[in-house]
């Protein structure tokens, strides 16, 4: 008898012929069998969430229960925060609040997945509220340009070139290992707990009673639990918690993303492009670049589209399809030197809620982060927003701990949500091909939108791409855009449908009441409303959460 021997066939081996790039491209990074097998197991669960096809309900991931489980002592405490990224910075600022902080995570606490850009305005509210020193911050920064461009193709649209050149927008490249190896020493500094290599498996929450949580976790050694009165998701956007409270789907809009910080592309480090696109819809996706300088003559640079979720959508949601669109299509981006390499890949599925649509938050628990998709549907800057809230968020769930307001309805004031936001989503929605349009379509309406960007501003511009904008500069934006281009009326119509008209005049109506209040808030002297907030302090704790929620959202937008 022969014997034989048996061939082990790697993910590479398995890839190959269908993704001959991507395989050619991870081949040459470091770990890139493992970031390969990383790719394809968030795909194969987006695709399996999106169809509906769950492996189990998401609902087992977050049960009310009359009895919690029971801990140890030591395994008690005020806030337990689920993942160990942008949870870890939430962790920082509520540490430094004299609270008792647990921060778990699957892998290690504090490893950067992804790269960060920000703005230099949002950055230094890390600082404002004390996360970090101003020279720690600095220290932070890998890059930093000068300019941000949005650009689409004009050919084949009928109407001008418009691209935008801005300042202050994204303009910030922050070493994201960095970021977290400072937040993580304050952490245990300041007397937070890390556990790694602890899988979630369930949230016990109390439904009666006092307001309590209690995680359930797979650990090294078994099953561990950790109660909490407050339960802090930031897992990301396919959370098992945000799924639980979501009816298994927690946001309709995303964008898949595909792309790698490299060596070797040629481009100005001045110079980051925010949006640009180089060519037509293809195959129903209107493709969409951006490329941010980094360190040491690296850059990020991303590949992505603007999609919807569910089950009609989840088929043309695949990474690996984008990661081999990505890497055949780099060169008509930008020119690549000879010697360009791939260092690391970045990826992911960047989520939105359109309008004020989803739960965020329940008894004893909040998302924060991807988990809670409170960035705008158009620019997708959820790190931005992240650090735009975060100051005001700790403050208010300190307030929260301390006055025992943790019900759902007090969560959901403190949840980062803006109602400026309540309208964006219909960008979006033309950043996306639609029934009966021709591939230059997307391209055309874009130029025909930055146009009328160009015409409202510099400084109007620059708040509408910070999420800042005020009712007044909204309505400027959209009756620029209608006087340089009347097709706009007709268009809308057939992309939103009648339906979508409804809900958009609605969220135009909650923008404009809310935008009435940011206006009116001023007027009263600072000193009043503070006093307002120590006498409702003492008497109605639950008014003070909400005019000190007030005061501190408008104030980060100003």
């Amino acid at each position: 008898m022969v014997a034989t021997t048996r061939i082990e066939l790697t993910i590479f081996d398995t890839m190959r012929g269908r993704y001959p790039h991507t395989v050619a491209a991870f081949e040459s990074m470091p770990n890139g069998e493992r970031a390969l097998q990383a790719v394809t197991n968030l795909q194969d669960q987006w695709v399996r969430l999106n169809s509906n096809r769950p492996v189990e309900s998401p609902f087992s991931h977050v049960p009310t229960v009359h009895s919690l489980p029971s801990c140890r002592p030591e395994n008690r405490f005020d806030i337990v925060i689920a993942g160990g990224g942008l949870g870890l910075i939430a962790g920082v600022a509520l540490a430094r609040r004299g609270l008792r902080v647990l921060v778990f995570d699957r892998d290690r606490v504090g490893a950067a997945h992804r790269e960060w850009n920000i703005s230099e305005r949002e950055l230094k509210s890390l600082s404002q509220w004390g996360l970090f020193t101003h020279d720690e911050i600095e220290q932070t920064i890998a890059a930093h340009y000068s300019r941000g461009v949005i650009s689409f193709d004009a050919r084949g649209t009928g109407v001008e070139a418009c691209p935008l050149q801005l300042e202050g927008v994204l303009d910030v490249a922050l070493d994201a290992q960095s970021v977290l190896d400072k937040a993580r020493e304050h952490f245990v500094e300041v007397g937070g707990t890390i556990k790694e290599g602890r899988s979630f498996k369930c949230l016990h929450m109390a439904n009666s009673g006092r307001v309590a949580s209690v995680f359930e976790i797979d650990g090294p050694n078994g099953t561990e639990y950790y109660s909490a009165r407050l339960a802090i998701d930031t897992m990301g956007s396919v959370s098992p918690i945000a799924l639980g409270l979501n009816d298994g789907l927690p946001f309709d809009g995303v964008c898949p993303t595909a792309g790698t910080v490299m060596e070797g592309l040629e481009s100005d480090p001045a110079t980051g492009d925010v949006l640009v696109s180089v060519a037509p819809a293809q195959d129903g996706r209107q493709l969409i670049w951006e490329g941010f300088p980094g360190n040491g003559g690296d850059t990020t640079v991303y590949l992505f589209y603007y999609d919807r979720t569910g089950s009609r959508y989840a088929s043309n949601q695949g990474l690996l399809d984008l990661f081999e669109r990505y890497f055949t299509l780099l060169p008509t981006y930008r020119r690549l030197n000879s010697a360009h390499r791939h260092l690391r890949p970045v990826f992911g599925y960047i989520p939105a809620r359109h309008g004020r649509t989803g739960q965020t938050a329940a008894r004893g628990l909040i998302c924060l982060g991807d988990s809670a998709a409170g960035q705008s549907p158009l620019t997708f800057c959820g790190f931005g927003s992240f650090v735009r809230h975060i100051g005001r968020v700790s403050l208010l769930l300190e307030y929260a701990l301390r006055k025992d307001l943790l019900e759902e309805w007090h969560l959901r004031l403190i949840s980062p949500h803006q109602a400026n936001l309540r309208v964006a989503w219909v960008f979006s929605r033309f950043m996306q091909p639609w029934p009966g349009s021709d591939p230059a379509a997307v391209n055309r309406i874009m130029n025909v939108f930055c146009s009328a960007l160009g015409k409202v501003g510099q400084r109007t511009t620059l708040r509408f791409l910070q999420d800042r904008y005020t009712f007044a500069e909204y309505i400027s934006i959209m009756l620029t855009t209608a006087r340089h281009y009347p097709h706009i009326f007709a268009i809308t119509a057939r992309v939103l449908g009648p339906s979508g008209l409804a809900k958009w005049a609605v969220d135009i109506v909650l923008f404009a009441a809310s935008d009435l209040v940011r206006t009116l808030q001023p007027r009263i002297s600072r000193r009043l409303w503070r006093r307002l907030e120590r006498n409702a302090t003492r008497r109605m704790p639950a008014l003070a959460l909400r005019l000190i929620s007030v005061r501190t959202l408008f104030s980060s937008l100003d």
